[in-house]
């Protein structure tokens, strides 16, 4: 909303500009962002806030310039006024439909459905949605403020030796390496959701891109630091976790999605590295994963598998499909096995570095309730919301790929072979959906046995 205000830029830059700090590049972005926050919230309460009052305020000027004209003619002068109390009371109105859109979190607004009374229905309907007076964990009640806080914490709180992957040539592991430009940050930037959530640094991807000119060489700093050190300031990957219900009226803990808001420095980070990998997976990753893979697509395994049941039917042949569901699967991934098959894929050293970097130094605080609790570290998982862990799960997920195929070569379990019409067909043992997978395998106790 700041950023429609007429001077905003002008000031930001006068704001920005005086906020001097030494020593590392991301340390100065940090310090200068905490500083621009304690100057927004005091020029946003005494100079810009107040939207309600300032919105009434210019609606009784407009009435008074209309009551006035009930009664007499208006001078060109009273006219000038009018029509100036009419813009303003039109400029607030506009500033509290933003408003309640961002607090409403709703970004399919479209040109012309401009309805205050929605955004401030959908902002109220998402705190009672989203409002926990008690949460069960382990089949114990919580229900007092500290102690619900305690039980989310404490309640979210391999080797492949032997195994052959796919590798990346080395070309392609030190392309992955290379510097980072200003075009290729400013485009990942300007693809960004404008409007989400901010996370821990209270600022959007609107804001950054609205400022780019006044911070980018902050920006950029941040940036080559990271390139050079393999590493930036711990507080930048500072995290909210927030409960959202997997279903109305949720009061267990297994029946929440644990969501990561992270920080949105952090996030242009890491989607300028995801960026990266995702070029490169189709290099590693087998054909039985399709999620989150460039040039496939999710659908076609939805395919495959119903043309694979359809052929077995079709043919009168038994067999078993089991659909496997890891639960919580990213908060299980171990960061040392992960380092392992990056390595094992033929990743290079630095980039090894730099995902350890981005998934090991996060520290997290609950929020419920919109209160805040905690700033505690994990020791395992990959965070829902960061760019980069869709990528980092596919990659720990073609290790069970690959011991599903060796389960065959053993003679363990037997795939199903879809025959086409000329030809011998194709062989399908298992398609992988993120963290779903479907099993196709004999009817048979000793396959049962195997698989589980």
């Amino acid at each position: 909303m700041w950023l429609e205000e007429e001077g905003f830029k002008d000031q930001m830059k006068m704001w920005w500009r005086s906020l001097i700090f030494t020593r590392a590049s991301s340390f100065i972005l940090h310090a200068k962002l905490r500083a621009l926050k304690d100057i927004l919230k005091t020029w946003n309460k005494e100079v810009f806030g107040l939207i309600e009052t300032k919105k009434v305020e210019a609606l009784r000027q407009v009435v008074y310039w209309d009551e006035k004209e009930k009664c007499s003619a208006l001078n060109l002068e009273a006219c000038e006024a009018r029509k100036e109390a009419r813009e303003s009371y039109k400029t607030w109105v506009l500033r509290e439909e933003i408003s309640w859109r961002q607090k409403s979190r709703e970004v399919w607004l479209k040109e012309g459905d401009n309805n205050t009374r929605f955004f401030h229905r959908m902002a109220n309907a998402h705190s009672r949605r989203n409002w926990l007076s008690k949460l069960k964990v382990n089949g114990c009640w919580h229900n007092e403020e500290y102690d619900l806080k305690d039980s989310v914490k404490g309640g979210w709180c391999p080797c492949i030796d032997g195994l052959s992957f796919m590798g990346l040539a080395r070309c392609e592991a030190e392309g992955l390496e290379i510097p980072f430009s200003e075009e290729e940050v400013f485009v990942t930037l300007s693809d960004l959701g404008k409007d989400k959530a901010p996370g821990p640094d209270g600022f959007t991807m609107a804001f950054w891109l609205f400022c780019w000119n006044v911070v980018k060489v902050e920006i950029m700093g941040f940036f080559r630091d990271f390139h050079e050190l393999d590493k930036f300031v711990r507080s930048l990957n500072a995290t909210f976790l927030v409960l959202v219900p997997k279903k109305e009226g949720a009061e267990d803990l297994e029946d929440f999605r644990l969501i990561s808001l992270v920080g949105n420095l952090y996030k242009l980070l890491a989607k300028v590295l995801a960026n990266r990998i995702k070029k490169v997976m189709g290099e590693v990753i087998s054909e039985s994963q399709n999620a989150f893979m460039e040039g496939r697509q999710i659908l076609d395994a939805v395919l495959i598998a119903n043309e694979t049941v359809d052929s077995r039917l079709k043919n009168n042949k038994r067999g078993v499909l089991c659909k496997l569901d890891i639960e919580k699967a990213y908060d299980h991934v171990n960061w040392k096995f992960l380092m392992a098959m990056l390595r094992k894929m033929g990743f290079g050293e630095k980039w090894i570095k730099w995902m350890d970097w981005c998934i090991s130094t996060v520290k997290f605080l609950v929020l419920i309730n919109s209160s805040l609790f905690g700033f505690f570290q994990s020791s395992k998982g990959l965070r829902q919301g960061d760019p980069l862990s869709p990528y980092l799960f596919v990659i720990a997920m073609e290790v069970f790929s690959c011991l599903l195929r060796r389960a065959i070569s053993g003679g363990y379990l037997s795939s199903w072979r879809v025959r086409g019409r000329s030809g011998e067909g194709i062989i399908i043992l298992h398609l992988l959906f993120a963290d779903d997978t479907l099993v196709f395998c004999e009817a048979s106790q000793d396959q049962m046995t195997y698989l589980s």
